[in-house]
């Protein structure tokens, strides 16, 4: 059996997996010595993820991956054939040491997704304020069981919290302008300055109150803020720093360190 690419045969023998009731993972990839930097790979091996054995210290209960190594043979060898110029497999193995379902596997993680259909059953439920495990009950109702289903309860929890409470962004900045406006006009000394990035999305925001600044002009307080970055998801960060609000409001940052030095006004430095 000849693949043109290694991507072609890893797909191959996971949907053959997908059918028997398995799940794969490569356990091993040589590259050609000849060309290190270029980083070629010339064979491959791809096993049942049940290959091997191992005994978890950790209890059933609370282990997030249950699968159990029994020592599985079932895997698949692949190799490079520079005259051909494509992937030929060397060694197959179909015997399994453990019981496969087909219909059990759509459970595996490696396996769930959500349909088209269900996508939209779930944001119109969302939306007229259905609960998420009466959405999976529906669901699964349409086609006889849940177990007919290629995705679980917490799937639709994760779609619902990753991809529909998002959406709510726009309106919360909407809300904080708003807010900013009307004490604009209740009092003409209160300041607030909107950051954007180079797609004209919003960053950051800081305000201070009237009451604020002109306490700053009696006290002299000074504030640094010193702070790294990683991408993450989501993050709200407010912070009261005695005589001005900051607020850094972002949908791809989240803080990992962050130090606060002020010094007060009888001279005395304070940290947080």
């Amino acid at each position: 059996m000849n693949f043109d690419s290694l991507h072609l045969a890893q797909d191959f023998y996971a949907n053959y997996a997908k059918k028997v009731g398995f799940v794969t993972k490569v356990r091993n990839t040589n590259f050609d010595m000849m060309r290190k930097e270029a980083k070629i790979p010339v064979n491959q091996s791809l096993h049942c993820t049940r290959e091997g054995y191992r005994e978890s210290r950790v209890k059933v209960a609370t282990r997030a991956n249950r699968i159990i190594a029994t020592r599985c043979r079932a895997r698949m060898y692949v190799m490079l054939d520079r005259e051909k110029e494509c992937w030929v497999v060397s060694r197959l193995e179909l015997r399994h040491f453990h019981p496969c379902s087909a219909k059990k596997a759509v459970h595996y993680h490696e396996y769930r997704e959500l349909t088209m259909h269900a996508k939209c059953v779930i944001t119109d439920n969302d939306e007229a304020g259905i609960r998420p495990n009466k959405t999976y009950l529906a669901l699964a109702n349409d086609v006889d069981g849940s177990s007919n289903l290629s995705f679980l309860e917490k799937d639709v929890r994760n779609y619902i919290t990753s991809n529909l409470r998002y959406s709510d962004d726009n309106e919360d900045f909407q809300g904080m302008m708003t807010y900013f406006v009307r004490i604009k006009e209740i009092n003409p000394n209160f300041f607030y300055a909107i950051d954007v990035d180079d797609a004209n999305k919003f960053r950051s925001a800081l305000w201070v109150y009237a009451r604020c600044r002109a306490l700053y002009e009696y006290y002299r307080d000074v504030v640094s803020f010193d702070t790294t970055y990683k991408r993450n998801m989501s993050v709200y960060l407010l912070v009261n720093c005695k005589s001005s609000y900051l607020l850094n409001l972002s949908c791809c940052l989240t803080v990992v360190f962050a130090i606060f030095t002020g010094m007060v006004y009888h001279l005395h430095p304070l940290s947080v």
